[in-house]
């Protein structure tokens, strides 16, 4: 579904990634910790981006409405800087992106996709049919739940996320990027099923 940005002001609601790390993990984090973290990655398979910001939903699948409104949320990814296309991630030719979600024990699933094609007062925001990538939380831990690699150009009727494991490759990064947490404590949980959105996502 397309839907057209008139003003400009509404746009503020698509900007929150800047250069590196997706969400900042705390200062220190342990078993003793009340919450979890979740970690994984973000990478564009394309040299230059098609869209200026992309955002990537997740929200809690378990507890009560308040629960579910606290840990929800998004991660967004803006892809223009000084009017130029780019990507800014973390490592891989600044396409791919470390995620760090420090959230409360529970379930919880990546749901859908957006876009805008481009800032300005006629660009058109894309949103993504409901999939579910899950991913568990769990008190004092660190779950590793994979990479999702994202095809910006993807034909109509194949997979626009493909979700695999990489988690030697990323635990190295997150070692350089925040040093303060023992990363090597992460548990894979990498997904192997889920709800691919009626083929929109391929679980490796």
């Amino acid at each position: 579904m397309k839907t057209a940005y008139l003003l400009l002001p509404l746009l503020a609601l698509f900007l929150g990634c800047s250069p590196a790390a997706t969400n900042t993990p705390p200062a220190t984090f342990d078993a003793s910790s009340n919450k979890g973290l979740a970690i994984g990655t973000l990478t564009f398979e394309a040299d230059v981006p098609v869209n200026d910001i992309y955002r990537f939903f997740y929200e809690a699948q378990s507890g009560d409405k308040s629960f579910k409104k606290q840990n929800s949320g998004k991660i967004v990814i803006k892809a223009r800087e000084n009017n130029t296309s780019a990507f800014n991630g973390d490592f891989n030719n600044k396409k791919t992106y470390l995620i760090v979600l420090e959230r409360d024990p529970g379930n919880y699933a990546f749901t859908q996709y957006s876009f805008l094609d481009h800032i300005g007062s006629n660009g058109m925001v894309s949103d993504s049919k409901k999939f579910g990538i899950p991913f568990e939380v769990k008190k004092g831990e660190i779950t590793y739940f994979g990479e999702l690699s994202y095809l910006d150009q993807a034909q109509k009727g194949t997979p626009r996320i493909y979700v695999a494991g990489y988690k030697d490759r990323d635990i190295a990064e997150f070692k350089r990027k925040f040093p303060s947490i023992d990363w090597d404590k992460a548990i894979d949980r990498t997904p192997k099923t889920g709800n691919n959105g009626e083929g929109i996502i391929d679980f490796r």
